[in-house]
């Protein structure tokens, strides 16, 4: 199992907890502000509410408790009696603003004193709500506070209390219409919104929100522990330079999302190549049955004739028959030895033994090895010009043999009589490039991805050459080179020949 990383892949700012805790804190606070705010109107109200409900019957009162003679004939209010009102009436409460209204809502007179401001006599007054409470004078029927229209302030309304006064028929004249929420209450209440209260009133708001993000906080960061935990796990099997790579704008939520997409397409992968396993294991089993088959029969025929003819065959034919037994026995060792050998390296059985060692003189022996094998052929192996100076590198000497003998076999195999296969070697400054190069048809394009596939030869079937190939060559090749690091690199042309190439790493 991979290790779990020792840095988080999400940034510490991008975590899931921490991004909910900013988001949530300015909630929190606004969610203070208008609790605050909301506690601050309905407090208005309800100091609104309470004041008209204890000075609900003030108007009733202090019209019952006036002596006759308050309205004239015409059912204007006396301004002797007016002045006489406004002092019963201020030793009651101070605070209170009394008006007469006629029938139409106008006002008649007042009992301010000290105006600033423009007179209000004359100041049209909504006689809806005065008929409202009038209806109900007890509030009973009706829901507090009840506003109405404040003469002073067009447009503003306040609590007030009302009540009828008769002319001298005994019918309504006018209503006497007091303004319980006056100027001077009002300059009071302002006054009190700097006050300790209310500022106690805001850092409690302020405290409880901060505690409340705070509290928030903690609970997510501990809500997305097993989260966290999870998506770093995950994140450990992602493999390098995935295609779901996130960027650092990805949070949990994202990471697990891309990673659980990278496991899915790893699965599918893997069931990929466990189908593809379980085809080439079959194709390995028939192929391995019909090359081993195939040399095993031929050695068999030839026996089996030398053996029924006996004394009735010549000596020369006897002789042929049995070369050419022998022929297909080396075959068929050869097959076997090369299934072998792939078989150890792909089970890992088989590690590169490195030491350092001098590539050129290498290549001299396998060149010179395959001297007589390609005169019989008619084709001519070199060692190219140039490439006779000092290399050495550092890998397993005996693989790396085998490399080169398996593409020099490949390249004489596909190289008509008069052509020719080339050994070079190239400095590539950390790393020396062998090369093994022929003349011969080429690979066209659409084989080269299959050349190192087993038992895949690259021959055209009526090429005599191709008999004598057991297909594991290249793949051999290819499995040594994957064990040293490093990769063969395929150039091909058709009718101009074939170049295979590797790097190996030099030795200081």
């Amino acid at each position: 199992m991979m290790p779990i990383p020792t840095r988080p892949p999400v940034p510490a700012w991008r975590r899931l907890h921490v991004r909910a805790a900013a988001l949530t804190a300015p909630l929190m606070l606004l969610l203070g502000v208008c609790m605050y705010l909301l506690l601050q109107h309905f407090s208005a109200q309800n100091a609104l509410e309470a004041s008209q409900r204890m000075n609900l019957g003030l108007a009733q009162y202090v019209a019952a408790h006036q002596e006759p003679g308050l309205l004239d004939a015409q059912g204007h209010p006396r301004s002797d009696r007016v002045q006489e009102l406004a002092m019963h009436v201020m030793k009651i409460n101070p605070a209170v603003e009394v008006y007469f209204l006629d029938l139409e809502g106008r006002v008649l007179a007042h009992a301010l004193e000290g105006l600033q401001h423009t007179d209000p006599v004359g100041a049209s007054v909504d006689l809806r709500p005065v008929r409202q409470l009038l209806e109900a004078p007890e509030g009973d029927a009706v829901r507090l506070p009840v506003m109405g229209s404040n003469p002073l302030a067009p447009g503003q309304d306040t609590v007030f209390s009302v009540a009828p006064l008769l002319n001298a028929d005994g019918h309504v004249g006018s209503y006497l219409y007091m303004i319980l929420n006056s100027r001077l209450a009002q300059a009071e209440a302002t006054s009190l919104v700097n006050s300790g209260t209310l500022q106690a009133m805001a850092v409690a708001a302020a405290a409880v929100s901060a505690l409340a993000a705070l509290v928030l906080w903690l609970a997510w960061h501990h809500l997305t522990r097993p989260l966290r935990r999870l998506t770093d796990e995950l994140c450990a099997f992602r493999p390098q330079g995935s295609p779901n790579a996130i960027t650092g704008r990805g949070d949990e939520i994202e990471v697990l999302h891309a990673s659980v997409r990278d496991m899915q397409d790893r699965i599918v992968e893997q069931f990929r190549q466990l189908e593809d396993s379980d085809r080439q294991r079959r194709e390995l089993v028939s192929n391995i049955s019909h090359d081993l088959r195939t040399p095993l029969s031929n050695v068999r025929g030839y026996v089996e004739t030398v053996m029924l003819r006996g004394d009735g065959i010549d000596v020369e034919s006897r002789t042929r028959h049995l070369r050419t037994a022998l022929r297909h026995a080396d075959l068929l060792g050869k097959r076997i030895a090369d299934l072998f050998e792939l078989s150890k390296l792909d089970a890992d059985r088989s590690k590169p033994q490195t030491e350092v060692f001098c590539l050129a003189e290498l290549l001299q022996d396998v060149v010179q090895n395959y001297q007589l094998t390609a005169e019989a052929r008619g084709v001519k192996v070199e060692f190219s010009a140039g490439s006779h100076g000092k290399a050495r590198v550092r890998a397993d000497i005996a693989m790396i043999e085998r490399v080169l003998q398996n593409l020099v076999d490949n390249a004489l195999r596909h190289t008509p009589t008069g052509g020719s296969v080339s050994l070079a070697l190239e400095n590539h400054g950390a790393y020396m490039e062998i090369s093994v190069s022929d003349t011969g048809k080429g690979i066209p394009s659409e084989h080269l991805p299959h050349i190192f596939e087993r038992y895949w030869r690259a021959a055209d079937p009526d090429d005599g050459a191709a008999g004598a190939s057991s297909g594991l060559g290249l793949a051999i090749v290819k499995r040594i080179l994957d064990l040293h690091g490093s990769a063969v690199q395929v150039h091909s042309e058709p009718m101009r020949g074939t170049r295979f190439g590797f790097l190996l790493p030099q030795a200081a």
